[in-house]
């Protein structure tokens, strides 16, 4: 037993406490209480020599962070926990899970089972603090003995009176012109979108037990500093991106300001790509802008009958965004791996837009495409329904 006579000899003791931590570790090798952590023992037993030298953990992570280059440093309410750990074990490392697995009694699974019929939105966390068993049960119980699966909120738009019935229209229209090459080569297909400093939607942590998917609409509200993208989807590449702003503010799209991005933007990167205007199929939605008499004027005028649009050559189905490449493909995939880490400036929001749009392989795209016909067959399948809820392959 070690007598701390002064603050030297007190860390002469602790430190040598650590090396008999170290040497017990290293000479059980094949102990089966060893415990594998995400930071190495080293590193842990370092960080609390600081924090014992320097009195405060915030200090002793600057100084680990000098010592390591910057690289795997913890944070410092982890040499926190590390050195209460010490002072009451004498040792860095976790100890090891003894307690026996809970069992799944047939009351246990009744429990369960009555709590998710009553709220089936709780949380495997949630439900275990209710009832009282560990999370591994509650997880066995859900999984294996119900048969339940934590089911993610869809986002999609109310179908009207007679969306269904055009929804219907426009593919079978689709897939008698699918068949043909040129028609599968020329599709553009075009939207905006807003890209928000603070993320997309978040759903992940939203989750519906059930054994089959539910229907839940949710609603967010954006007030956070954006930009206003547009791109083009084909087979062949992305057009984009093309960002709606005066200088370096960003603008609402109007029509003129639609017009003016067709007219400066997308016809000429179509002649720099070699893409003949007459072989292409353009499509968009039915936003305000693109509808506008001047607009569709415009557009006839540059893809003479093959514009795809309310009110074009061929009518695009309104609250159809399960049906056009921007939307089931393009934005879910940018939105994830711009956001993948905090973006701090539009400047950067931006790069990262642009940066990833370039990253985008062509069979990729491609693939995108190819589950158009897919997805216009289970939207026949549905009767014009929504078919978010399909997977494609």
């Amino acid at each position: 037993m070690c007598v701390a006579v002064s603050f030297s000899s007190q860390l002469l003791c602790w430190s040598f406490t650590l090396l008999l931590c170290v040497v017990r570790v290293v000479l059980s090798p094949f102990s089966a209480t060893v415990y594998l952590m995400v930071y190495p023992v080293r590193v842990r037993i370092r960080a609390v020599q600081l924090r014992l030298e320097l009195g405060s953990a915030t200090r002793a992570r600057r100084a680990l962070a000098s010592e390591l280059r910057g690289v795997g440093v913890p944070p410092a309410r982890a040499i926190t926990r590390w050195a209460t750990v010490f002072d009451t074990t004498g040792t860095v490392q976790a100890r090891p899970h003894t307690r026996r697995p809970h069992q799944l009694t047939p009351s246990t699974l009744r429990a369960v089972r009555r709590a998710i019929q009553r709220n089936p939105r709780l949380s495997e966390r949630r439900l275990s603090a209710r009832l009282g068993i560990p999370r591994t049960t509650v997880h066995r119980a859900l999984r294996d003995q119900l048969g339940l699966f934590p089911y993610k909120i869809q986002l999609v738009h109310r179908l009207y009176r007679g969306d269904k019935a055009r929804r219907l229209r426009f593919c079978h229209w689709l897939l008698s012109k699918w068949r043909l090459p040129s028609f599968r080569k020329g599709l553009l297909m075009s939207d905006e979108a807003h890209f928000h400093l603070n993320g997309s939607v978040v759903k992940q942590n939203c989750r519906i037990w059930g054994t089959e998917p539910p229907s839940e609409v949710a609603f967010r509200e954006a007030h956070s500093p954006h930009v206003t993208v547009w791109c083009g989807v084909a087979s062949w590449g992305i057009i984009g991106p093309y960002f709606f702003e005066e200088g370096r503010r960003v603008v609402t799209v109007t029509g003129a300001r639609y017009r003016r991005m067709l007219e400066d933007y997308l016809l000429p990167q179509l002649e720099r790509r070699q893409v003949p205007q007459q072989r292409v199929w353009f499509q968009q939605d039915g936003a305000r802008p693109h509808t506008a008499a001047a607009t569709l004027t415009h557009l006839q005028g540059a893809f003479p009958g093959k514009v795809l649009s309310k009110e074009g050559s061929v009518n695009w189905p309104p609250r159809s965004p399960d049906l056009s490449a921007p939307d089931f493909f393009l934005w879910g995939y940018l939105k994830a791996q711009v956001y993948r880490t905090p973006v701090r400036s539009l400047p950067i929001l931006k790069r990262r837009i642009r940066a990833t749009l370039r990253s985008i392989p062509q069979r990729t795209l491609k693939a995108a495409l190819d589950t158009v016909p897919l997805r216009a067959r289970a939207c026949i399948r549905r009767r014009g329904g929504h078919i978010e809820t399909t997977v494609f392959h």
